[in-house]
């Protein structure tokens, strides 16, 4: 692209600017040219500006945003994805920005002051793989966080915010060393985690959470996510709960301290197989005496039930437990394998306390 296109503008207004460029041998001239279009998109009151640069990570140690863009009143989204350091100038004061997704850069304290206390109009910010040590941002704006992160070393992530109300943290790391969550949402209704547990977690005050997806994933130095129940705790008030085969191995580790999942009215499971290894080391197999033992409490409030069923008769049996236990279950569905027709006979046999309708469905086997 030609500066002079853009310079022959003037002051008209630019909607959107992108600039997706690999940038090669002759680096500093590029820089200069990147910086000089961005002036220029300043001046034309630029609303989104994408910027993608690829570079040789030994040829660019610094690459500072021209400080009209966080002058700039008109920007409302910007885009940086580009391995380099981004500073904020001393001298940036509020801003209209309302979408902030950054990817790959090294960022410091002073970037997330500037978020906290000058981007009182921002709702959206995504950080991909940014390079700092410590997050702490609290806004009082911001609805909508995702933080992503499988190789940077990001030691600990605090987010505080009255509007938030969508997280999504998919955090996983191969260093040892402590690290920590830290949430203070109110009004979170949608929450998902995938990846390690952390050494510590506090979630605070999520009394409207609506929706939690948790896929966590063992760790090197935390041994068979000891702080699990702890955490699953603070998420007790949900009413959509997603688990995953290593999560579900953490609840039922701890059988003496059930957990008081009261409202939740849709619980799904994404497992593997509803084996043995599921259940605590003294239980010999999931039949209805060991989940009537368990007291699970939420079934009282079941209304849609999915089952997929692997080998063994675990599944099938939690299937007869629920019909037998929810009273106000309406729909069952139930995916069996080819040779487990029997499985239709013997469900139907169960005692329901319901009229719930029961949809059998054969699957093939993969």
């Amino acid at each position: 692209m030609n500066s002079g296109f853009l310079i022959l503008r003037g002051g008209n207004k630019v909607q959107k600017f992108q600039v997706h460029l690999d940038l090669c041998s002759s680096l500093p001239d590029e820089i200069f040219r990147v910086i000089t279009w961005i002036h220029i998109a300043a001046r034309c009151n630029v609303e989104v500006l994408d910027l993608q640069l690829s570079v040789l990570k030994n040829d660019m140690a610094s690459f500072e945003l021209p400080s009209c863009i966080f002058l700039c009143g008109s920007l409302r989204s910007l885009i940086v994805n580009l391995y380099t350091v981004l500073k904020v100038p001393s001298f940036a004061g509020s801003t209209n920005l309302q979408h902030l997704k950054l990817t790959e850069v090294q960022i410091d304290d002073r970037f997330f002051k500037w978020i906290s206390s000058s981007c009182k109009c921002i709702k959206e910010l995504q950080l991909y793989d940014v390079r700092t040590v410590n997050i702490t941002i609290e806004n009082s704006s911001l609805e909508s966080f995702r933080f992503v992160s499988y190789k940077s070393g990001i030691c600990h992530l605090n987010i505080s915010g009255e509007k938030l109300e969508d997280i999504h943290v998919d955090w996983e790391y191969y260093q040892p060393g402590s690290r920590s969550l830290t949430i203070s949402a109110p009004n979170l209704k949608y929450f998902k985690w995938i990846g390690n547990l952390l050494n510590r977690q506090n979630l605070r005050e999520l009394m409207c959470l609506e929706k939690a997806e948790i896929y966590l994933k063992p760790s090197r130095d935390i041994c068979d996510f000891d702080n699990a129940s702890e955490f699953l705790c603070s998420i007790c008030r949900v009413k959509v709960l997603l688990l995953t085969h290593e999560t579900m191995k953490a609840l039922f580790k701890e059988v003496s301290m059930p957990l008081p999942f009261d409202n939740v009215s849709y619980l799904g499971l994404r497992i593997t197989s509803l084996s043995d290894d599921l259940v605590p080391a003294m239980a010999r197999g999931c039949n209805r005496k060991y989940w009537k033992s368990q007291k699970l409490n939420f079934t009282d409030q079941l209304k849609e039930v999915t089952i997929e069923l692997s080998n063994g008769f675990n599944a099938m049996e939690l299937a007869r437990y629920i019909l037998e236990q929810a009273q106000h279950l309406e729909k069952v569905f139930i995916f069996y394998l080819p040779h487990q027709s029997y499985v239709i006979k013997r469900v139907n046999q169960s005692k329901k306390v319901s009229a719930a309708k029961i949809v059998f469905r054969k699957k093939q086997r993969r």
